[in-house]
């Protein structure tokens, strides 16, 4: 028998049509993605709303005996094939044996059998099975959480809270058991309502609720008492059954809002995943959408940065980032065209890429690079592509100050040596253009002063005033960009009539700049995203050829 059991798990094991149909099967059941799976849930709610009203209508009409007939052996022959396929499919015994025999151990078939078992004592297996019986079609009700997805997920949100739902149930146990009890003590043989123990847990329980029916009520004084501070306890304890359900919702609802946002997706074309809407998503977003050849669908957990994608007109997904499982889900039309991490923090850009990388040979993965000294790590990761947001406007800016420069032979002024300008300022020392630097952290004036600056001047940062300067070049490139705006207006209105460049990383702001006086304004999230849109068309276009 040991011998046969063991053959019979190879042979469906290596056999393609099992599989296949196991398979199969597992899809109709389980996948929401499967495509047959809501016309497979559709005919099944649809038996069981026959199958109850045959049964409420045949309690007051005579119902034909043909249509009962068809309840009772075509209706719950389906639902008996159904409950045999849900539990062939639950487990695979052949994998759990063969696996046993293959690492050179006795098969224990107990251990093959368990989770099977396990299963068919499961509450949804029993309930299946109870549905079975034609006296209990009733039962029939609670299977439709099988197939109504959203209703069954708000179940299965109530099951994760069960430790506040059984603290919640044990204590409306004890206040009720000791309300009653009092209850009964003070009111029994004087109150004419109350004829036994049930009845004053009846009261305690209804009033506990706030129901308060009325049919018994205190007559003592004492009783009144007990009954008023049996509403405050229940009023109590409904705000806190209510409080768990809302969260318990909430968190669900969230996820259904991500499934139909991957459903959306899946009928998508030419995707481009953003994973972060921050400045430079929103930026290559809109690129991408005046181009009307792509179209973005944004991963974010921020909830206002969801909120200015949602008015933007994107698709949403809303998770902290994408995990293997999320990624899966949306690539599973190999609809994707390319993967944007744009986060800032590096660890989730790369754990990104790395998972992006895990689930498909050759995704087209781009990133942004916040640290440079990670670029290793980056590589490492197989990344398609890198764009360091504060390097983008560097060749840029640094023509143009050095050429304008030159031919007025100014000096430039730098407020702020900053991650912004640091790379600027020693191209254009390089290029021999002189560079004045006006800096408030200390930190960032010895970083400048090590890397050769001799003029380095400090200036207090809570002053409200300026420095004088009448004529050359200025650029604002503070981390604050209010602070860059200040200094460009305060320059305008002691007569500085130079040029004022800004090198700007907070969108928003530009208009500020432009209002401040600012001349030329290099926004470095504007040629990040035309670096990312150049990548994405060249990947494009070499998938094409």
């Amino acid at each position: 028998m040991h011998h046969v059991m063991v053959k019979l798990a190879y042979l469906m094991y290596h056999s393609p049509y099992y599989q296949k149909t196991k398979l199969f099967f597992r899809a109709l059941f389980e996948d929401l993605s499967y495509p047959y799976k809501k016309y497979f849930d559709a005919f099944m709610i649809l038996l069981i709303i026959v199958s109850i009203s045959v049964l409420v209508i045949d309690k007051t009409h005579n119902v034909p005996a043909w249509l009962i007939d068809t309840d009772i052996y075509f209706i719950t022959g389906i639902f008996i094939v159904e409950y045999v396929l849900r539990v062939w499919v639950s487990h695979d015994i052949n994998h759990s044996i063969v696996s046993q025999d293959t690492a050179g151990k006795e098969p224990n078939f107990w251990l093959a059998f368990k989770p099977k078992l396990y299963y068919m004592l499961s509450l949804p297996a029993l309930i299946d099975l109870i549905a079975i019986l034609p006296e209990f079609r009733i039962v029939r009700l609670l299977k439709l959480f099988r197939y109504m997805h959203g209703a069954s997920s708000l179940f299965d949100s109530l099951v994760k809270k069960r430790f506040e739902f059984l603290f919640l149930g044990y204590m409306l146990f004890g206040v009720t058991f000791t309300f009653g009890s009092l209850f009964y003590l003070l009111e029994y043989g004087v109150n004419d309502k109350l004829h036994s123990f049930l009845d004053a847990i009846y009261w305690a329980l209804v009033t506990i609720s706030t129901v308060g029916y009325g049919d018994i009520s205190p007559v003592t004084d004492l009783g009144k008492v007990l009954a008023m501070f049996g509403i405050i306890f229940g009023i109590a304890m409904i705000s806190f059954a209510t409080s768990v359900m809302v969260s318990a919702f909430a968190q669900r609802f969230d996820e259904l809002r991500n499934q139909d946002s991957i459903n959306q997706v899946r009928k998508m074309q030419n995707i481009v995943l953003i994973n972060g809407y921050g400045h430079l998503g929103a930026t290559i977003a809109k690129k991408l959408k005046q181009q009307t050849v792509y179209e973005p669908v944004i991963i974010e957990n921020d909830e206002a940065r969801m909120h200015y994608a949602q008015e933007d007109g994107h698709q949403i997904i809303h998770t902290d980032t994408a995990s293997i499982k999320m990624i899966k889900a949306l690539h599973q039309k190999g609809n994707i065209t390319a993967m944007l991490t744009l986060r800032s923090s590096d660890i989730d850009n790369i754990y990104f890429i790395l998972n992006a990388k895990s689930v498909y040979d050759n995704p087209a993965v781009y990133s942004r690079i916040n640290k440079n000294e990670l670029e290793l790590q980056y590589k490492a990761s197989k990344v398609d592509g890198l764009v360091k947001p504060y390097d983008a406007v560097d060749t840029r800016a640094f023509h143009y100050l050095a050429n304008h420069s030159r031919q007025h032979k100014q000096t430039i002024f730098f407020f702020g040596y900053t991650q912004k300008s640091s790379h600027i300022c020693q191209e254009l020392k390089s290029a021999g253009v002189k560079v004045c630097i006006y800096e408030t952290n200390i930190e960032h004036i010895a970083m400048a002063k090590n890397d050769g600056f001799d003029s380095v001047i400090h200036i207090d940062q809570f002053s409200h005033e300026a420095p004088d300067i009448h004529e050359g070049i200025v650029v604002c490139a503070m981390d604050d960009e209010a602070v860059n705006i200040y200094y460009s207006i305060t320059l305008r209105a002691k007569g500085f009539k130079g040029q004022i460049v800004a090198l700007s990383d907070t969108k928003e702001d530009n208009r500020k700049f432009i209002l401040a006086g600012v001349n030329t304004i290099f926004d470095i999230y504007e040629e990040s995203a035309e670096q990312f849109v150049e990548m994405i068309e060249k990947n494009a276009n070499r998938i094409a050829a």
